[in-house]
Parts: structure tokens; C-alpha cells; sequence
């Protein structure tokens, strides 16, 4: 894959670039509260990666960090004998990467659980910089991570809308090309309103379908 060019300093621009992170378990892990079971996980069990996209073009630096992206998907895939079909499948199916089966639920009428996987996923963040403080700000604006409850809406399902929405409005004050990569979503159906992002790979019109008459704005 090839690796993109460093932003050409700009003050009147916001400069920004993309960051890949993916933590994830690389073979199947023993149960640590099953009494047979023989060994525990290591570091070593776990692949962690950080890697950093940049270009003149912010947009093709954001390709290649979804290229990027989706190779690790596909050689996650590979191990899973399994071929990539859909963003919702594959939410299902990287479990097997992302859950070790060590959570504890606790709680009666309102349960959750205490796991140690809340770190695993696999996402596509954008960051801002700013050089005259040498700070950094980070948005997701795409990932699978660790489900806790499966049937339970994602909270980084949540989290990367606000960062797409905050990506969109950094490309127009900055006058950055999106190419043909917008996508208008009318989220009046679950208590937001009509915005523009750049399109991923998840289904933004169907969890609109899907939360129909659900108040979700206090997220978004």
C-alpha cells in the first residue's frame, strides 16, 4: 500500500490527516472463568496497530486509510475461512477477534457487563492538528469494535457520526475537495436533522429505517 505526502503548511487552512488504529486478539484466547481451562492470554496474544495517513489531499489520505482499513479486515477474514460480505455482517463475524468470552455480567434490572475487550476494534479516525499549540484532536469516524450486547445499538455506531459530521464541516470551511464522496442524511425519522457526511461503509438509511421513531438526538 502506498504511504501518502505530509500537508504543506497552510495558516489559513486547518490542517488534518487520518489515523487507523486496530487492537485485536490473535487466536482464540482461553476463558479465564472456566476452572479447566489451561493457560491465560498474554501480550502476546494481542495485535495492536497505529497507523498514520497524510496528504496534501486529505481525501486521499482518508482512501488510503480506509484501504488500509479494509486490509486488515480481509486478513482477518482470511482466518476466518470467510470472505467480507457487509459492514453489518462483519460487525458479527470480527467478534471472534475482538470478544476473548472473558466478560462478567453484573447488575439485576439494568445488566452490563465488565470485560476486558472494551479496548479491542478496529477504526478510522480523523485529526486535526494544530501546530501553533502542538496539539492534536482525534474524531472516529469509522470502526467495529468489541460488542458488549450484540442486539444493543453501538455507542461507536454514535461517536463516529458526530466525527463525521465534524469531518464534513472541516472540508467546507477549508474549501477541501470531497470529490464524489457526499452523502445527505435526513436523521428527522430518529429526533435529528438533515446533515451531509462523507460516505463509509456503514448504512447510515438503514439504521434510519431501523430506529424509525426512536429519539436518538441527544447523541447526535
Amino acid at each position: 500500500m502506498q504511504k501518502t505526502g505530509f500537508h504543506e503548511t497552510n495558516p489559513m487552512k486547518t490542517n488534518l490527516h487520518y489515523l487507523v488504529e486496530a487492537k485485536y486478539w490473535r487466536r482464540e484466547v482461553p476463558n479465564v472463568h472456566d476452572k479447566f481451562s489451561v493457560g491465560l492470554p498474554t501480550e502476546a496474544d494481542i495485535a495492536e496497530t497505529n497507523t498514520t495517513f497524510k496528504n496534501v489531499s486529505p481525501i486521499l489520505g482518508r482512501e488510503a486509510a480506509f484501504n488500509h482499513y479494509f486490509s486488515i479486515l480481509d486478513v482477518l477474514y482470511d482466518g476466518l475461512g470467510k470472505q467480507f460480505t457487509t459492514d453489518a455482517q462483519a460487525r458479527i463475524d470480527l467478534q471472534n477477534y475482538l470478544d476473548s468470552g472473558n466478560a462478567i455480567e453484573l447488575g439485576n434490572t439494568n445488566k452490563f457487563k465488565s470485560s476486558p475487550d472494551f479496548d479491542k476494534a478496529i477504526e478510522v479516525y480523523m485529526v486535526i492538528e494544530n501546530p501553533l499549540k502542538e496539539t492534536e484532536e482525534k474524531f472516529l469516524i469509522h470502526g467495529i469494535r468489541y460488542l458488549d450486547y450484540p442486539d444493543r445499538l453501538d455507542g461507536g455506531i454514535e461517536e463516529s457520526l458526530q466525527g463525521l459530521i465534524k469531518e464534513y464541516k472541516t472540508y467546507q470551511q477549508n474549501g477541501y475537495e470531497v470529490k464524489n464522496n457526499a452523502e445527505a442524511l435526513n436523521l428527522e425519522e430518529v429526533g435529528g436533522e438533515k446533515v451531509n457526511i462523507i460516505k463509509t461503509p456503514f448504512n447510515w438509511q438503514k439504521l434510519i429505517l431501523d430506529y424509525n421513531g426512536y429519539d436518538l438526538c441527544d447523541v447526535w
